[in-house]
C-alpha cells in the first residue's frame, strides 16, 4: 500500500491532537493540513489548495481525520469509524427503496486496509450536513431518513472534490457524540473562515450548563482516542 502524502484535519482542537500524535512517531514523512468546518470555507480552501503549486505534479493519497456524531445506538463515544461513502441531506430519498441513494464513495481499498489495520473500527456510511446536528431526536430522525451511521459537516464536501481532482483519499474519524446526546448549538462560535471561536464558544457552554459539560466530556474523550489513533499511521506507511 502506497503511503499518505496529507493528512487533512479539522482545524482547532482535531488538529492539536493530531499534532500531538504524530510527535510520538520518529520518520513519518506525511503533511498535516488544518482544514475550515462546514461546506462553504471548506470549498474555498480546497479550491486554493488543488491549484496550489505544492501539490502539482505529485500522485497524491489523502487521508483525512477527525471527530463526526454518531446516528447509530450501535456507536458509542471514542469508536473509531472507518467511512466507505457519504451523501448529504439534499439527496433524493425514495420511500420504497432508501437504499437505492446515490452515496459517493471513498476509496475502497483504503477503507478496507485501514479497517483490517485499525482493528477496533467500525465500516460507516457518512451524512455531510451544513450545521451541527444538536439534538437527538434530529439524530434519530436522520437516522430513519438516511442509511447512514455517522454524521459530520466536511466529508462529502472532501470527497467530491479530491476524487474529481483524481486523488485517492479515505477517511477515519471519532465518535465524539453518541445517539441519545443533546448538544448546545455551537453556530455562533464558528466564525467566517470556520474556526471555532474561544469566548463565544465558552459563552454557548454557559449558557448550556448541562449539554455543554457532556460535550466537554464526550470531547475530551474523543480528542484523546484521536491522539493515541495518529501514531498508528507509522503501521499504514
Amino acid at each position: 500500500m502506497a503511503p499518505f502524502n496529507f493528512i487533512l484535519v479539522p482545524q482547532g482542537q482535531e488538529y492539536r491532537a493530531v499534532l500531538k500524535g504524530l510527535q510520538l512517531v520518529e520518520s513519518l514523512n506525511i503533511q498535516v493540513l488544518p482544514i475550515p468546518m462546514g461546506s462553504e470555507y471548506l470549498s474555498v480552501y480546497l479550491k486554493k489548495w488543488l491549484n496550489s503549486e505544492a501539490i502539482k505534479n505529485q500522485s497524491l493519497q489523502v487521508l483525512v481525520l477527525g471527530l463526526c456524531g454518531s446516528l447509530s445506538p450501535n456507536l458509542k463515544v471514542g469508536d473509531v469509524v472507518v467511512y466507505q461513502n457519504c451523501l448529504s441531506v439534499t439527496s433524493k430519498i425514495s420511500s420504497q427503496d432508501p437504499e437505492n441513494i446515490m452515496a459517493i464513495s471513498w476509496d475502497y481499498d483504503l477503507a478496507l486496509f485501514l479497517h483490517q489495520k485499525l482493528i477496533s473500527s467500525h465500516l460507516v456510511r457518512g451524512l455531510t450536513t451544513d450545521r451541527v446536528i444538536t439534538t437527538a431526536t434530529e439524530k434519530q430522525k436522520l437516522s430513519q431518513l438516511y442509511p447512514v451511521e455517522v454524521v459530520d459537516m466536511e466529508g462529502l464536501i472532501l470527497l467530491e472534490f479530491l476524487t474529481k481532482a483524481g486523488i485517492k483519499a479515505a477517511m477515519v474519524r471519532v465518535v465524539s457524540d453518541d445517539f441519545s446526546q443533546d448538544l448546545p448549538d455551537l453556530t455562533p462560535a464558528i466564525d467566517n473562515d470556520g474556526r471555532l471561536k474561544i469566548f463565544p464558544l465558552i459563552k454557548v457552554l454557559l449558557q448550556h450548563p448541562v449539554k455543554g459539560l457532556k460535550l466537554i466530556r464526550s470531547g475530551l474523550k474523543s480528542l484523546a482516542i484521536l491522539q493515541k489513533l495518529t501514531p498508528k499511521l507509522k503501521l499504514l506507511n
